[in-house]
């Protein structure tokens, strides 16, 4: 983000509304926390401060640089000079080895004051207006109501409206990440009141619990009641997008939520592994609650557009959600400025351990993505979230002296090392199943039972003598033990058994909803030569 480059782009784009340069040296422009005000009231942005911008940049000692670090960090937390005290990040950035003070304002969720209170102010193209006329202080009190909905104060809610099952399961997630945690001290009202869930509004007075609240802890008749139209659907789709294998539809709190995406996952998705720093670890799950946050943190829960998490026939991955548009146009998780969609609500999830802080989730998806696949994620700001997870394509097999061959010292060097769908979990090595190989011998294709397999790949004769083999042991089976069995995708069950099918090795008996897979005559015959050729 601080490259050359992208400094130098900040410096040619100039002032405008979402940039101020100033140049100073030990004392801040007299209309510093003005511009600072107006930054926050608006749409946020970057100030560059340095000695001089003029004839080519100047850079500041460091001695300057501190000093006016610390009279900016002295003047955000005096409410006489901008109330309430804003969230800046505040950087020592260098331009061609000229240090400057860097400055990052997010559009805040408040509106700001400076002067004791007096006055307020909002950015339009270079300038920082006065605002004095009270509809238009009143036009910016309702936008930020309208962006932040979560913050809504929602009237008549009480603690029974609320599923302390859930609550209790959030704390115990606290004390499993953070045994320290201020919250295990205090009641659930405290809490809620510390973490921002009830508040009181300044301006009408009223007080309650916020929707953040009520979307992280409701109960599900309670949920329902203020959002009607609230459901995200799960689901499994077919090739062609023409259905679906499974759906499931979840309109509970936030937290039961997330735990079912990730369910819906392990039920449908293969894991996959990285070696780092010599451990092997599964990265599917790492992976996939960033994405899960992400896509319950930045929802637009006032629309009445159903949100969605798809997995498809070739186990890629999207998830789309109703949003309240800042770009409208695609991201690129490096260069991105995220603004916050429902800030409570990510704060809170923060605190559980499962949010990273903003704009680095997007980051780590990106990174684990890498790690598995040659194409990259993609994500669109509309009026659709659009998350877009690839699916497997890198595939190298495990080697025995593998740690030893690759340098793996350093912590963020992960190497693929295979796919769960190559390398079935009931499958220990060495394998328990022979390999059905061409060295079976050939008298002629009409008398050799091995023969339909002899034109199909290693891996796919590993997998056709796998099923074989369970069906073979277990007497029968339905499709969803197999997925489990084997660890591989719905549709690559799918394909196997029909080749099973059309080969007469296997017959389906019994009702499409109850029935199972069995073994037929010629089929025993085939698991016969398997069993020998496995003993021998």
């Amino acid at each position: 983000m601080f490259s050359n480059d992208y400094i130098n782009y900040l410096i040619e784009r100039g002032n405008d509304e979402q940039t101020q340069l100033l140049s100073t040296v030990k004392k801040l422009p007299v209309d510093f926390f003005d511009t600072l005000c107006a930054f926050l009231n608006t749409n946020g942005g970057e100030v560059l401060i340095a000695y001089s911008f003029e004839n080519g940049l100047t850079g500041l000692t460091e001695n300057e640089f501190n000093i006016l670090e610390k009279n900016i960090i002295g003047g955000i937390n005096n409410a006489n000079k901008i109330h309430p005290k804003p969230r800046i990040v505040i950087k020592t950035v260098f331009y061609h080895q000229e240090r400057i003070l860097y400055l990052k304002i997010p559009n805040s969720q408040s509106v700001h004051t400076t002067n004791n209170g007096n006055y307020i102010y909002e950015r339009r193209d270079t300038l920082n207006i006065h605002v004095d006329n009270i509809s238009d202080q009143l036009r910016i009190q309702e936008r930020k109501r309208f962006y932040y909905p979560d913050n809504k104060i929602v009237r008549y809610i009480e603690s029974e409206h609320f599923n302390m099952e859930v609550y209790n399961k959030a704390m115990n997630l606290i004390l499993q990440t953070r045994p320290s945690h201020p919250w295990l001290n205090m009641d659930f009202e405290h809490v809620m009141k510390s973490s921002g869930l009830w508040r009181i509004d300044l301006e009408s007075k009223d007080s309650g619990y916020t929707v953040a609240a009520i979307l992280l802890f409701g109960k599900d008749e309670v949920i329902r009641a203020i959002f009607p139209s609230f459901r995200i659907d799960a689901l499994r789709e077919k090739d062609g997008f023409d259905g679906y294998y499974d759906r499931e539809t979840f309109t509970t709190n936030l937290i039961d939520t997330y735990y079912h995406l990730m369910d819906f996952v392990h039920k449908h998705l293969p894991d996959f592994f990285v070696i780092n720093n010599t451990t092997r670890i599964g990265i599917r799950d790492l992976m996939y609650r960033e994405v899960f946050i992400n896509f319950l943190t930045h929802q637009d829960y006032s629309s009445g557009l159903p949100a969605k998490f798809a997995i498809t026939h070739v186990d890629g991955t999207f998830t789309a959600n109703s949003n309240r548009t800042s770009l409208n146009k695609n991201i690129d998780p490096n260069n991105y400025q995220p603004i916050p969609k429902n800030p409570i609500i990510g704060r809170f999830l923060r605190e559980l351990g499962l949010a990273e802080e903003l704009g680095f989730g997007l980051k780590k998806i990106a990174a684990f993505v890498r790690q598995f696949s040659d194409e990259k994620p993609q994500f669109h700001d509309g009026p659709t979230f659009l998350t877009s997870i690839p699916p497997i394509t890198k595939k190298n097999a495990v080697d025995e002296d593998l740690e030893k061959k690759v340098d793996l010292t350093k912590k963020d060097d992960f190497l693929v090392i295979d796919s769960i769908s190559d390398f079935p979990p009931q499958i220990s090595r060495p394998r328990q199943f022979p390999i059905i190989s061409n060295s079976v011998p050939r008298e002629s294709s009409s008398n050799n039972p091995m023969s339909i397999f002899e034109d199909l790949s290693e891996q796919k004769k590993e997998r056709l003598s796998s099923i074989v083999l369970f069906l073979n042991q277990s007497k029968h089976s339905t499709t969803q033990v197999l997925i489990k069995q084997l660890g591989v995708s719905r549709e690559t069950i799918a394909r196997e058994v029909k080749i099973l099918k059309e080969h007469r090795l296997i017959e389906f008996r019994g009702a499409l909803k109850n029935g199972y897979y069995y073994l037929t005559e010629k089929g025993l015959s085939i698991a016969r030569i398997l069993s020998e050729s496995g003993k021998s």
